[in-house]
């Protein structure tokens, strides 16, 4: 993520360096570009074009690079976009008016430059997308749960709260699962899968904390379906949520268990988590 947000940040600045350029002196940039802005009409457009479009793009990447995951996400394919379009044309003028001058060359080679890197950002993405975790079970793949699979993740949430005795059925348990599948700064769900079909999940909570110096986050859920227990999976969901936290910044994880679940006890133990002699309190602040 952190080279995404590089290679966006890196690719406005040509943009914002541009336009900034064509939109205080068109006729210098023009003449270097070998364009002659004969009348009124042909400054303006440069200045709209070269200048104020060149500027925009350069304030659309950087905003991405600033935004969430979902945004680095669309900037890099944004850039993927922009350069294409600039190397491809930078081709097709080859082909059609034959070798370019000095400066069209040392262009075309930043732009094939700059859409290499948003290739390579691309890829990294894609790959932090699925989490390969060693230790689950033979046939079953662990991955960030995304928007569109809520459809799929709700069943096994309800189960969940159900089985711990939690309110569930209302509107607003979709809603809270929604809002936190599509807001990466939020936290983060997993879904583990067999053959296709959803068999329990984990969901990663940010917070943060003067006391721990930094990023903390709660374990908030964390669920394996009846008939897929004692195969390990519970433990390989929470050894990849903390592989996600890490990846994060998180500093602390944190974790609450039921009192009478002695077996999820003994999983949190065997993993490390440790009472910190405190009590947690709670209060609803919704009416």
């Amino acid at each position: 993520m952190r080279f995404a947000r590089f290679v966006l940040l890196a690719s406005a600045l040509p943009f914002a360096a541009l336009g900034l350029a064509f939109l205080v002196a068109p006729h210098e940039l023009a003449a270097r570009a070998g364009i002659a802005l004969a009348h009124a009409t042909a400054e303006a457009d440069a200045r709209a074009v070269y200048g104020g479009l060149q500027l925009a793009c350069g304030a659309l990447l950087a905003a991405a690079a600033l935004g969430s995951e979902a945004r680095v996400r669309a900037g890099i394919a944004a850039q993927l976009a922009l350069y294409g379009g600039l190397a491809g044309a930078r081709f097709v003028s080859l082909a059609l008016a034959g070798p370019p001058s000095a400066l069209g060359v040392a262009l075309h080679a930043g732009e094939l430059l700059a859409l290499a890197a948003g290739a390579l950002a691309w890829r990294a993405l894609a790959r932090g997308s699925a989490l390969a975790v060693h230790a689950s079970p033979r046939g079953v793949s662990i991955e960030r749960a995304r928007a569109r699979e809520l459809g799929e993740l709700l069943p096994l949430v309800e189960a969940f709260q159900r089985e711990e005795g939690y309110s569930t059925g209302d509107a607003a348990l979709a809603e809270a699962l929604a809002a936190l599948l599509r807001d990466a700064s939020a936290g983060r769900v997993l879904i583990a899968r067999e053959a296709g079909a959803p068999i329990g999940y984990a969901a990663l909570c940010y917070g943060y904390s003067i006391e721990f110096r930094g990023r903390d986050a709660f374990v908030d859920e964390l669920y394996v379906a009846p008939a897929q227990r004692g195969r390990g999976l519970g433990r390989a969901l929470l050894r990849a949520l903390e592989t996600e936290a890490r990846a994060s910044g998180v500093r602390k994880l944190h974790l609450e268990v039921e009192q009478q679940n002695a077996g999820a006890r003994r999983l949190y133990v065997a993993e490390s988590f440790r009472a910190n002699g405190r009590e947690l309190l709670g209060k609803s602040l919704v009416d």
